[in-house]
């Protein structure tokens, strides 16, 4: 029940702060897939933080690449966490493709699916990367990509081989962060 409340917060929080991108530090950036994102947008709730980084010239409200890392201090279990978003993801995406990736050894999880709305006006893949901070809580990481309208079909039929990479890449390095005035690579508290 818990993590179902930090579900419906968390949807409230990007759903009433994705307008809001002053608060993003242009210094910030995140690397992933050879691609360097920077921060667009950044905010919290009780028990949650978001950071969300997109390429150069792209705005939230369309976006073809997206980078993002939340905090979940209440949080403690990427399994049940993974479960989840695979259910809530049925519920409003019943045809969506998934899988669930567990590495017993370091406890990451790695979640992968692919979206599309009923009007089929865009097609996205997401990668998520779920783990325990050492100092409690939970940290998820997302890479996603989207393509629009007659993009969507040729998107689709290069995608198995993207997303094994993909796949492979977030269970093992993850996202890379570096803050260009120090000049070293940081993740994110």
């Amino acid at each position: 029940m818990r993590l179902l409340a930090a579900l419906v917060a968390f949807a409230c929080l990007t759903s009433s702060l994705a307008a809001d991108e002053q608060r993003a530090n242009a210094n910030e950036k995140v690397q992933f897939n050879g691609e360097t994102l920077g921060l667009a947008f950044e905010g919290e709730d009780p028990g949650a933080t978001i950071k969300e980084y997109l390429p150069a010239g792209e705005k939230l409200d369309r976006w073809t690449r997206l980078a993002a890392i939340r905090s979940f201090s209440s949080l403690d279990d990427p399994v049940a966490y993974a479960t989840a978003t695979i259910k809530e993801l049925k519920q409003k995406y019943p045809q969506s493709p998934s899988a669930v990736i567990e590495n017993p050894k370091t406890g990451v999880v790695v979640l992968d699916f692919v979206v599309w709305p009923e009007d089929a006006s865009f097609v996205e893949f997401n990668v998520f990367r779920y783990e325990k901070r050492p100092g409690g809580g939970l940290v998820s990481q997302q890479y996603a990509m989207r393509a629009y309208g007659d993009q969507a079909e040729p998107f689709l039929l290069g995608l198995r081989e993207v997303r094994e990479r993909l796949v492979e890449k977030m269970a093992g390095e993850g996202l890379q962060f570096e803050t260009l005035t120090s000049g070293r690579e940081d993740a994110p508290q």
